[in-house]
């Protein structure tokens, strides 16, 4: 059997204007004004969700775009995919089921994209393809066109093809172009020959310009893996070095290196972040057509001292933010203000992860919700309480998030657990909260949120260089060296949870400190990381890691504490 093809515009969902008949001429009317009768055009009527979403959809906010019927499931229920938000962009997407009893579930999409204005769709079996607008919101720019796909809990067949679909431009394009998508077996079948086009590629310069299709490699920057902004082209005719031929050199490497590769394209993971490259066939060979790398975030820096930040007296704002993306919201932890310029952070907890809790964060005409993740420690306790506090810890001008559960586990002991965590830059691309370690030492044995929001913001000195910290913890990694290198309090972990250096660690004080405890705490310095504005290094490889936090007396340099992985 076939299967049908739905292609929607919002035009054609729009309910028609009912006939009746020609209004009456105008009647002359007295004036003294010279200025002629106003030609703008009337506003679109305000969108309302249909009567079978209505008492499902009503707390979620108003429709920004009329909802995209689907097929219906195995259960025989209507279904649609919902849109909440101002007409400018959506803030959420929805799916809705209804049954012949008149029964509604809703399910919250995990990942809609940001500042994103819905401008049609097309269904094609059980996979719906949304194109939308970009708009102006944090870093990201407007009128960028791209295609969300949402194949529900399957694979789409675009999954082997990456960005394929961010040059459409309208919805009758779409249509066209997913009733073509790539082959099963593609990403099988090609992924040699494009690492072979790769690896003659990476050569030279001279070769990547052999290896590009004849009008040239369209370079450019992806938006939340879904809108493409062109930078540049790199032109096949030409073979000298140039700063944007460098830069695709770069990531054409580091994919071979990645070795990623799907239908037409491949991945790679550079020191910018993540990267593809787009093929397409000429004079029957694998050429390069497209270079579109992550957009990156903007770096922030320090704008002041780390502080306490006062949390508001609602959390109305945070609780509306969630509400159009959580079917519960169970309790607000707290909220503050983001910045100077405005905007919020909130904590609450909700029925989007279990147990834990999740950050919202209003600003820019964004509203993200990240997630924490502390999933491996409330996994440990039978029964947890939450709590938040805000500070800046970092300096950065904008409101961190101070978390902190206490507990019991099945066998009536108690766990606690505190962490800070960092507001994420101004960025739709920022998709993660970052755990804050350099203060993990600080707040590990703290006894609520309030505690571990002043310990996180309290001064901590200025950062050593590299090389100050290396010598340090050479002589720090003998007993006898320790002793005179460190704080009287200082503090050795042993923790065996990969980037959790004070979860569950086994603390080892300074007077009882034995040789192996503190061997090779310095035999990583090559690969060591330092903060460039706090006291505090690092190194990783993989699951391994080191941490190692200083602090300052009498004008010098002291280890005030170290945190060695120990697990497999």
């Amino acid at each position: 059997m076939r299967r049908a093809t739905v292609a929607t515009t919002l035009a054609a969902l729009l309910p028609a204007c009912a006939h009746a008949p020609p209004p009456a001429p105008p009647q002359p009317v007295a004036t003294t004004s010279m200025q002629p009768p106003s030609t703008a055009p009337a506003p679109p009527p305000a969108l309302a969700w249909p009567p079978a979403l209505a008492e499902a959809m009503k707390d979620r906010g108003d429709p920004h775009a009329p909802p995209l019927a689907l097929p219906g499931d195995a259960r025989g229920r209507e279904r649609w995919l919902a849109f909440v938000g101002p007409p400018e962009s959506a803030v959420a997407a929805w799916r809705v089921a209804r049954a012949a009893s008149g029964e509604v579930e809703v399910e919250p999409v995990a990942r809609f994209p940001y500042g994103a204005k819905v401008l049609g769709g097309v269904v094609r079996g059980e996979t719906a393809f949304i194109l939308v607008e970009s708009a102006a919101v944090l870093d990201q720019p407007a009128g960028l066109r791209g295609v969300w796909v949402d194949a529900g809990p399957r694979a789409s067949a675009f999954d082997a093809s990456p960005l394929a679909l961010a040059d459409v431009r309208d919805v009758a394009e779409l249509e066209a172009r997913v009733a073509h998508p790539p082959a099963a077996g593609a990403a099988e079948r090609n992924a040699v020959s494009l690492l072979a086009t790769l690896r003659a590629a990476s050569a030279s310069t001279a070769m990547l310009a052999r290896s590009l299709a004849a009008e040239g490699a369209d370079v450019g920057v992806a938006w939340q893996a879904t809108f493409v902004q062109k930078l540049g082209r790199l032109d096949g005719e030409g073979s000298a070095p140039s700063p944007l031929a460098d830069r695709v050199l770069g990531v054409v490497r580091a994919a071979v290196q990645t070795q990623a590769c799907g239908a037409d394209a491949c991945e790679a993971w550079t020191d910018g972040g993540h990267a593809i490259v787009r093929f397409v066939v000429q004079g029957g060979r694998w050429v390069v057509r497209a270079v579109v790398e992550d957009a990156q975030p903007p770096k922030g820096g320090p704008a002041g001292a780390p502080h306490v930040v006062t949390a508001a007296s609602s959390g109305a704002s945070t609780d509306a933010a969630l509400r159009a993306r959580a079917r519960r919201v169970e309790q607000v932890l707290g909220e503050a203000p983001l910045a100077a310029g405005g905007g919020t952070i909130g904590v609450a907890l909700t029925d989007l992860t279990r147990d834990v809790p999740v950050v919202a964060v209003q600003e820019g005409g964004a509203a993200r919700l990240l997630s924490i993740e502390a999933g491996t420690v409330r996994a440990e306790a039978a029964e947890a309480k939450w709590e938040a506090a805000f500070a800046d810890v970092d300096g950065d001008g904008r409101t961190d998030v101070v978390v902190h559960m206490s507990g019991k586990r099945a066998d009536g002991s108690a766990v606690t657990w505190t962490q800070a965590f960092l507001a994420p830059p101004p960025s739709v691309q920022a998709t993660a909260l970052e755990p804050d370690l350099v203060t993990a030492l600080a707040t590990m044995d703290a006894a609520d949120a309030a505690t571990g929001a002043r310990a996180a913001s309290a001064p901590g000195g200025a950062a050593p260089s590299k090389d100050e910290a290396c010598r340090l913890l050479a002589t720090a990694s003998t007993v006898a060296g320790f002793q005179k290198v460190t704080a009287p309090d200082a503090r050795v972990l042993r923790f065996d949870e990969p980037g959790m250096p004070t979860w569950r660690p086994r603390v080892v004080r300074a007077p009882k400190i034995a040789a192996d405890d503190v061997r090779g705490l310095g035999a990583h310095c090559a690969e060591l990381v330092c903060s460039a504005t706090r006291p505090y290094c690092a190194w990783a490889a993989g699951a391994d890691s080191m941490h190692a936090w200083f602090a300052w007396q009498g004008g010098q340099l002291v280890l005030a504490g170290a945190a060695d992985y120990t697990g497999e």
